[in-house]
């Protein structure tokens, strides 16, 4: 990222309350997804999994719908995921080719969403930026049905 995205994506992690994934220490198997919506509230899940092969999902949503603004927290939960759940994720984020997919892509469009994937395994770093990501739809769509959350399907 460079670096006006980079502090912009930060500030936005921050109101979330939202820990770095590129420059902290993390030493479990995380994964997490960032919606930021011109439309829509904007929304992350984090994916952290336990030596055990359990997860916990992290879901925050904001209440506000303004890009500048994010306002406090409409959704701030925590569940668990099971074993085979936590497998079928992985299985499905690994079908994404998720760790050999280019950062960034140049956006399709004037109007859209922006979708930010980030990963930390074994101590590597990855990040994908899309416009509207479509490569990584179906793992996102059960990542927020994995949730409980009342969440919109997003396009």
């Amino acid at each position: 990222m460079n670096d006006i995205i980079g502090d912009w994506y930060s500030r936005r992690l921050k109101e979330m309350s939202e820990p770095s994934l590129s420059v902290a220490d993390v030493k479990a198997e995380t994964y997490r997804f960032v919606w930021l919506s011109e439309l829509d509230r904007w929304m992350s899940l984090r994916l952290t999994i336990a030596p055990d092969r359990t997860a916990e999902l992290v879901t925050k949503k904001s209440s506000r719908y303004r890009r500048s603004e994010f306002g406090p927290l409409a959704i701030n939960k925590r569940t668990q995921i099971s074993q085979r759940e936590t497998e079928i994720l992985l299985e499905l984020l690994e079908q994404t080719n998720f760790w050999d997919l280019a950062s960034y892509a140049l956006p399709s469009g004037f109007d859209g969403d922006q979708w930010i994937v980030e990963g930390v395994r074994d101590g590597k770093y990855h990040v994908v930026e899309r416009w509207s990501g479509r490569e990584l739809r179906d793992w996102v769509l059960l990542l927020m049905e994995k949730s409980g959350a009342d969440l919109q399907p997003i396009d």
